[in-house]
């Protein structure tokens, strides 16, 4: 059975109408007070206890009107929580499972063009062994023809000429082919699904905080790269209680204020 709740939340406004003149005019009196003696000390003492009575008047004024807003934002928080949250830990188990496979087909991706340059350069490597050997050939078949053209054996020197030639287009066409070896590996990339896009995020850790203070003090690092921990460097201002230089480049500051009760 499905249940339907309906609540209404009827406030007065006029109030603040009211309250935002006195305030008006509280702010207004204490732009023209000058205080210049004890007795201007006292009577501005007296209007700031008025003052913090007002502030404490517009307060209870504001929570009577949001208190059960808010009690109502809670309640409707509090009905969607449930489903919200199983929501999320779908949302975030399925893009677990979805990250962790690609992840795995850039592995395999990565291992595959690792195999494919390594048998690449292999192939070149051989084939560059077999230019030199034909070159080397080349260049003997080369000697023995001038050695038999020498001795008047032309049928000799026309042979190893022919050799000689044989082994030049061989060691040519060896190290044409090397020039044209590359990594080609079949990797199949993952396919793309309409409405879903994956990014690569990055980000940075401090492993070594001292080891980046030395870099940023060397200039090897900006100074950006660290910052002052403001939170630390007030709590131990309030502890030594103590203007003035706190540590190197850094001061305490001490600054007066006055605090009030309500009339």
């Amino acid at each position: 059975m499905e249940t339907k709740t309906q609540d209404t939340i009827a406030y007065d406004a006029s109030s603040a109408i009211v309250l935002a003149g006195k305030a008006q005019s509280a702010l207004s009196s204490a732009n023209d007070f000058v205080i210049d003696s004890h007795t201007m000390f006292e009577l501005a003492s007296d209007d700031l206890k008025q003052v913090k009575a007002l502030q404490k008047e517009v307060e209870e004024k504001r929570t009577s009107i949001t208190g059960p807003l808010n009690q109502a934002v809670k309640a409707v928080n509090d009905l969607f929580r449930a489903p919200k949250d199983y929501l999320d830990k779908a949302e975030a188990t399925l893009k677990r499972a979805m990250v962790t496979w690609t992840t795995e087909q850039e592995r395999l991706a990565a291992i595959a063009r690792a195999e494919a340059e390594a048998a690449a350069r292999a192939e070149r490597e051989r084939l560059a062994a077999i230019e030199r050997e034909q070159q080397e050939a080349a260049r003997k078949a080369q000697e023995e023809a001038q050695a038999a053209a020498a001795a008047g054996d032309q049928e000799a020197a026309a042979r190893a000429m022919i050799q000689a030639q044989a082994a030049q287009e061989q060691a040519a066409m060896a190290a044409v082919t090397a020039n044209v070896v590359t990594a080609a590996p079949a990797v199949e990339a993952p396919a793309k699904v309409s409405g879903i896009s994956g990014r690569m995020t990055f980000s940075a850790e401090v492993t070594e905080l001292m080891e980046l203070v030395k870099a940023v003090a060397a200039g090897t690092a900006p100074i950006e790269a660290i910052q002052a921990d403001t939170k630390f460097l007030g709590a131990q201002a309030r502890a030594f209680k103590k203007a003035g230089q706190l540590y190197p480049g850094v001061m305490a500051v001490a600054e007066r204020s006055i605090s009030a009760r309500a009339a």
